[in-house]
């Protein structure tokens, strides 16, 4: 049932990943439309997750660690954004990734979970795919590293890492409670904090968001909000049923792997040598993962 439950999570996570990478190519025409998209579909997870569960006691823990969820959310996405304009993104986007490592990390120290050796060697490989996928969409012309790029890089890395701690220890403290109530305080956090953002960009800098009225955009907002608030819910249902090591990069594998695929037939990318190596490393970690 559990494993079931890694592959929905999968494959929901793999319709956010296609409906973020559309607005991004068509949509997101500077950075106050891209937070007023996060806004509209923070708001749409919550009414969503409303409608899933309802809400019901508020705990401390859960207002305290859903608020600095949503706040570390953003955060950590502002210095994903800036280490991607100051230096090479797909080192960027390879440090972004390797937050994983965090919560396995703490989960073997604080939680008393333990990771066999094919598991090890599955979460390496894993690491590796992620290197191979990330140098196959460098090109020449990426920027160069340099001191501002790499605390941007770090700083995305802890705060993405950070992010799986903090929603699996409150589950964990809250011993799978308030799973509802959690979601609909980070994201309504997000969505409060997006909704400044955007109008600090859009009011001081007076930048148009005019093209936010068309109805393909209308649809890629409905496929984030639902994958979003679906595969988040059912992400905190499996917190504390499967340890850090098989959730987290098996979710996160096996999305990038289908996702890569997905852009492939949908988006008409073409597969690179090194692309379909560390999509074939990946399925073996991911098989190994889930010895």
């Amino acid at each position: 049932m559990n494993y079931l439950l890694v592959l929905a999570c999968i494959f929901i996570f793999v319709f956010q990943t296609i409906s973020f990478k559309e607005f991004n190519r068509s949509h997101m025409k500077n950075i106050a439309s891209y937070f007023l998209f996060n806004f509209i579909y923070f708001c749409m997870v919550v009414f969503i997750v409303l409608i899933l569960g309802g809400f019901k006691e508020l705990k401390p823990y859960t207002l305290w660690l859903g608020m600095s969820f949503g706040a570390l959310f953003v955060g950590t996405i502002l210095c994903y954004m800036k280490a991607m304009e100051t230096g090479p993104l797909s080192y960027s986007a390879l440090f972004f990734s390797f937050g994983l490592v965090i919560p396995i990390l703490y989960g073997l120290f604080f939680w008393n979970e333990t990771i066999s050796t094919l598991q090890l060697v599955g979460l390496l490989l894993l690491l590796i795919t992620f290197y191979i996928g990330n140098e196959s969409t460098g090109g020449d012309g990426e920027k160069k590293w340099g001191g501002k790029w790499l605390a941007f890089c770090i700083l995305s890395f802890l705060g993405n890492g950070a992010l799986m701690v903090i929603s699996k220890g409150h589950q964990i403290i809250m011993q799978g409670q308030g799973l509802i109530e959690f979601l609909i305080i980070s994201f309504g956090t997000a969505a409060f904090i997006s909704l400044l953002l955007f109008l600090w960009n859009y009011l001081r800098h007076k930048q148009e968001v005019k093209h936010f009225k068309s109805w393909s955009l209308a649809w890629v907002i409905i496929v984030a909000g639902v994958s979003t608030a679906i595969g988040n819910w059912l992400a905190l249902i499996l917190t504390t049923r499967i340890p850090s090591v098989v959730q987290y990069p098996s979710i996160n594998g096996g999305t990038v792997f289908l996702s890569t695929i997905a852009s492939s037939v949908i988006f008409k990318e073409k597969l690179s040598k090194k692309a379909a190596i560390g999509l074939a490393v990946g399925l073996i970690a991911l098989i190994l993962l889930s010895l």
